[in-house]
């Protein structure tokens, strides 16, 4: 028994033993894995030169690591010419670099280049403009689709075509762009064939627009809320929506505030203060013209004099 007990116990030792393992050197580090790092530090280096204003350190850091084939290198060159950080920059220079960039597949340089394309600047086109903003697009880029639309819109780089613009804008504004929520709002609502009318779109993406502070989008909105398009008519909320743009130095809104105060509608009649709001929407359009000489004609009738009891 003493046997068969020491055993035991000699063998729980063995298992208690801690394992020892042998070390293991780390491999080293590939070429290619080098030249990365070494490419990352210097695009660093650049990138804080350009943040301190050394602009001509940054962009000499940035071409000599361009000129090895690093697209973000050539999308930052690009930059510093496009925003003409040192006085010899040039927007063909800009163009030259972006156009590296975009080789290497940067999308900032798609869309650097598609700016310098839609204004015509550097030897860029609008049509340029037009295949940098797609490829931008389809590489997530939601910043690209605003301008995609601008341009499908103005016929700049092709045939127009306001119903793909339209629905360009509609999908910008899902992503949040307020004013491209507003020009998708407009073509929905202007009556134009291309594309048809579609007031419940119209009003969903022009509320969009109003609620994020575009004084304009705020008198269309309410101009559909005065007139029941897409929604039940409701003046109440048109006229609120009406002063929200007036305030916000919107003329066409000024004049509906004008408006609805000299009527009564959707808010107490306030003839002084129409004629307050008409005055500052005065030559904005005949309507608004109308209206101040209409409302200036009440205001300088005599008033009757009180009766004797």
């Amino acid at each position: 028994m003493r046997l068969t007990r020491l055993r035991f116990v000699l063998f729980a030792c063995v298992l208690a033993l801690p394992q020892v393992t042998m070390a293991q050197t780390p491999a080293p580090p590939s070429p290619m894995a080098l030249e990365a790092e070494a490419d990352q530090r210097a695009l660093e280096s650049a990138l804080l030169a350009l943040r301190t204003g050394q602009y001509r350190e940054a962009l000499s850091q940035a071409e000599n690591l361009a000129s090895r084939g690093n697209p973000k290198a050539a999308a930052l060159a690009g930059s510093i010419y496009e925003q003409n950080l040192i006085d010899t920059a040039t927007p063909e220079a800009a163009v030259r670099w972006y156009r590296r960039a975009v080789t290497g597949g940067n999308s900032d340089a798609m869309l650097g280049l598609a700016r310098l394309g839609m204004a015509r600047k550097g030897g860029s086109t609008p049509g340029e403009a037009l295949s940098m903003l797609q490829r931008a697009a389809a590489n997530g880029r939601k910043e690209a689709l605003a301008p995609l639309g601008d341009l499908f819109l103005s016929g700049a780089a092709g045939p127009k075509d306001r119903t793909r613009a339209a629905s360009i804008y509609a999908q910008a504004a899902s992503y949040g762009d307020a004013d491209a929520a507003y020009a998708a709002g407009i073509l929905y609502a202007d009556g134009d064939p291309d594309p048809m009318d579609d007031p419940l779109k119209a009003i969903g993406y022009l509320r969009q627009a109003a609620q994020a502070g575009r004084a304009d989008a705020a008198a269309d909105y309410g101009l559909m809320l005065y007139q029941g398009r897409g929604v039940a008519r409701d003046l109440k909320g048109a006229a609120q929506w009406f002063k929200t743009a007036a305030e916000g130095g919107d003329m066409d809104g000024a004049f509906y505030w004008a408006l609805v105060n000299a009527k009564g509608e959707g808010t107490p009649q306030n003839l002084e203060l129409a004629v307050q709001w008409a005055r500052v929407a005065k030559g904005s359009s005949p309507d608004a013209d109308r209206l101040l000489a209409q409302l200036e004609a009440i205001a300088a009738k005599p008033k009757p004099a009180a009766s004797k009891p």
